[in-house]
């Protein structure tokens, strides 16, 4: 396997994400740390954690907030993209960040803290590390390698399918809470999310464990694990941009620093929603969308969700609620999937949710009840059921707090089929287009190296789980 069988050297990191002074100390080949020098192991956590935060919100990200109508392909690149139009070429950075970024290096840091009093707490990180990142990659193109790639005899790793790959990430989370519960929090200032705090990384680990059951539609499971996952806005797995040069920058803001006018906001499907039916006597988002509508011409006049160091949601308390919500309105818990819901909407209302960038933008979140969505309710225009009227606000919820991440491209692929009653369908970006994309191509390296890839269908045909 030609992304995974190679060792990663840290400078690929630093070309993804950018961020130097962050990794500053890692050697430049992990392979020269002997196997007893722990204290030299555990400083590959800093560029796993940046591989994955690449994985999560980077490249990929953008293309998939254009798919689902979050934002716009004004020029170049970006048009082209916008429009359905990409090569296998243009996803390799993250399939080298997944496999080599995260998988090799996470499991070489394994070996080479075996022997460290803090072994299970670091073996407990870096495995949820792990399934944030293959679980998106699986998430993101189907059927990929994973469990032959442990093997370095084995240089073509078969592609194993989406459910198995979804299963086996079930078990390694299961392992690393295990891990983390055995192990006692001590300070790890290598970790760039919560400096070691094991409690933290359970946390994110159950929520991690909700969202694959939600990709899965096993509902009831998610609904079980989010309860037990990230319960406060403090808990969140965030990465903070330090700023401190070129590259270590919002993600959002790089971008548009380096490509200026590829890439918009103004006249999306999101910006059209936040402005017209999402505002009634209970909600207004007038606040929320001036923090969203970025500058996608000029950097350095973003003062909202593309601020150079406005941090970034990897795994968050709005995602682990929405699940509650959504997972326990399907299960028959109907009552206790509102007050999610207006958990969140409290949450939103405090000012913690995002930055009110001008004291005169208007913020409206009344918590809803029942009524609100039966028939002729506020949130039923329509007369559909009351149930699915309730779902239908949740799956929008989830549209518009998931903004920058790829909770909309999931719920997009999962409901846009089945369930076109309560999914948010953004108009196509091209007049030929029938349908949403449900995946992206296998990276082009992949594709040229491993006899074992297989042809690709094509990013209109649905990945196993949203068959």
């Amino acid at each position: 396997m030609n992304t995974i069988k190679h060792i990663f050297f840290v400078f690929i990191l630093l070309f993804a994400v950018g961020c130097q002074d962050l990794v500053e100390g890692i050697n430049d080949n992990p392979n020269e740390i002997s196997s007893d020098n722990f204290d030299a192991g555990v400083l590959l956590l800093k560029g796993i954690e940046l591989a994955n935060i690449s994985v999560q919100l980077g490249h990929q990200t953008r293309i998939s907030g254009m798919w689902s109508g979050q934002t716009i392909g004004v020029s170049l690149l970006y048009k082209s993209l916008y429009e359905y139009n990409i090569s296998a070429e243009e996803t390799s950075g993250i399939w080298e960040n997944a496999y080599q970024g995260v998988v090799k290096q996470a499991r070489l840091m394994r070996e080479q803290t075996a022997t460290s009093p803090k072994a299970k707490q670091y073996a407990g990180i870096v495995k949820v590390l792990e399934a944030n990142a293959i679980g998106t990659i699986a998430s993101l193109f189907g059927n990929v390698p994973y469990n032959e790639i442990s093997n370095d005899a084995i240089l073509d790793p078969a592609f194993d399918s989406q459910k198995a790959v979804f299963a086996k990430l079930q078990g390694l989370l299961d392992e690393a809470i295990a891990d983390l519960t055995a192990a006692p929090t001590s300070t790890v200032v290598e970790d760039l999310h919560f400096a070691g705090d094991t409690k933290k990384w359970i946390k994110v680990a159950r929520t991690l464990k909700a969202r694959l059951y939600m990709y899965t539609r096993e509902y009831d499971k998610a609904y079980q694990e989010a309860l037990q996952g990230i319960a406060l806005s403090t808990e969140s797995m965030i990465f903070t941009p330090p700023n401190l040069g070129i590259g270590s920058q919002n993600l959002n803001y790089k971008m548009i620093d380096q490509r200026g006018g590829y890439w918009g906001f103004t006249g999306s499907h999101l910006d059209q929603l936040m402005k017209s039916t999402r505002n009634h006597a209970k909600t207004n988002e007038a606040a929320r969308l001036a923090y969203y509508r970025f500058d996608g011409n000029t950097a350095n006049n973003n003062k909202g969700i593309a601020a150079v160091n406005r941090p970034m949601t990897v795994v968050g308390y709005e995602e682990n609620l929405l699940i509650l919500a959504e997972a326990g309105v399907r299960t028959g818990k109907v009552t206790e999937g509102l007050a999610k819901l207006n958990e969140l909407r409290a949450h939103l209302a405090s000012g913690k949710a995002f930055t009110k960038l001008a004291t005169t933008d208007v913020s409206v979140y009344q918590a809803f009840v029942l009524e609100d969505f039966a028939a002729g309710g506020i949130e039923n225009a329509n007369n559909i059921d009351q149930t699915k009227a309730l779902l239908r606000e949740i799956i929008e919820e989830r549209y518009v707090s998931g903004f920058t991440q790829l909770m909309p491209f999931d719920d997009l692929r999962r409901l846009s089929a089945k369930e076109r009653d309560i999914a948010v369908l953004p108009p196509f970006n091209s007049s030929t287009a029938t349908k949403y994309p449900q995946r992206f191509i296998v990276a082009q390296t992949e594709l040229s190296a491993n006899p074992n890839a297989p042809s690709d269908p094509g990013i209109f045909a649905e990945t196993e789980v949203n068959k």
